[in-house]
């Protein structure tokens, strides 16, 4: 009798033991059960923001934004415009986003989130930090729920970390919030594309109707979607990159001619990165004015027509100046081809 008993003792032991570790690891786990906002107080203070900041681990600086007047500026690069209508939604969506799940309290279990304190050297998640319209806010973004989809956050301050209805994870490259819109020539009015490589013999491709040819081939002799390819690069160029120009000598030139006195040259060349570039342009007026002359009476006045040109080149030339770009890898492609590669066999 006295061994059942001191069996079902045990037994009983065991079980408080059991839900005495269950307890403790479920409080280990606990969050306030408030939802609400995924930054409280963010969204009144959207219009009234002067800076924010995504920092890495061991709190490194990684991007920047700062408001000048209505605008916001990438500070890591001063005068190239930034994506305001991205930055604006992105504002928008923390704004509007909601915590729907608490998570652990326990500083030890941060990490398993991505929420640890982004001063730690190996911190896997992202710090979003705000100034203007009252104290700092900050706000560490974390892993993506894998399925439910939403980041988890933790507010700088605070040990409580949540699950919220949205994915706010933020872009650690400072070329990502900017306007990557380079220029934007219509391939219908390019006319010619004079290509000069450092070496090597230099040629032209010409437009022959809807289609470019290599000048000087044979009839029949271009490959017309190679050489019209190469001839469209200027069409609704991005960049990927942009940095200081240094000044590294070029491989090779594109000068690109257009039916109403443009001259854009682009000189690239490749290292690690990929392929940079640096871009020039100007404008022959006697050739826009000629152009423009030749239209019919109910059109825009030539001389408007040319003002409007003519401040369009100083834009472009001003943000080309002093200025190197990394160029999207389907378009740089086009500048690598030799004369050889537009010419059909035979």
């Amino acid at each position: 009798m006295r061994t059942r008993s001191l069996a079902v003792l045990a037994v009983v032991a065991l079980g408080l033991a059991a839900l005495a570790g269950w307890g403790l690891l479920q409080r280990a786990g606990e969050a306030p059960a408030t939802s609400g906002e995924a930054l409280p107080g963010f969204a009144d203070r959207i219009q009234t923001l002067e800076r924010v900041e995504v920092r890495g681990a061991g709190d490194s600086l990684l991007v920047s934004l700062v408001r000048r007047g209505q605008a916001w500026e990438v500070e890591q690069h001063p005068g190239w415009p930034a994506n305001q209508r991205e930055i604006s939604r992105a504002l928008f969506r923390l704004g509007e986003a909601r915590r729907v799940e608490a998570k652990t309290d326990n500083p030890a279990l941060h990490a398993r989130l991505g929420v640890e304190d982004i001063g730690q050297a190996d911190a896997k998640g992202a710090e979003l930090r705000f100034e203007g319209g009252g104290d700092t806010l900050g706000l560490v973004v974390g892993r993506n729920h894998p399925g439910l989809g939403g980041s988890y956050v933790r507010v700088i301050g605070e040990n409580a970390s949540w699950l919220i209805d949205a994915d706010l994870s933020p872009a650690r490259d400072p070329v990502a919030w900017l306007d990557r819109r380079l220029l934007d020539l219509p391939l219908a009015r390019t006319e010619r594309v004079r290509i000069e490589p450092a070496s090597g013999r230099a040629f032209s491709l010409e437009r022959d109707g809807e289609a470019f040819v290599v000048r000087g081939a044979r009839e029949g002799g271009t490959l017309d979607a190679e050489a019209t390819a190469t001839a469209a690069v200027p069409e609704q160029l991005a960049l990927d990159g942009l940095a200081k120009d240094e000044g590294e000598p070029a491989s090779r030139r594109h000068v690109y001619e257009t039916v109403d006195g443009l001259r854009l040259e682009i000189a690239s060349w490749q290292d690690e990165a990929g392929t940079w570039a640096r871009l020039s342009l100007d404008l022959d007026e006697d050739v826009a004015a000629a152009w423009y002359g030749q239209a019919g009476e109910d059109a825009e006045p030539a001389a408007e027509r040319l003002a409007r040109l003519r401040e369009q080149v100083r834009e472009w030339q001003g943000r080309f100046q002093g200025r190197k770009f990394l160029l999207p890898s389907h378009k740089a492609a086009n500048l690598l081809k030799s004369r050889a590669d537009y010419l059909a066999p035979g």
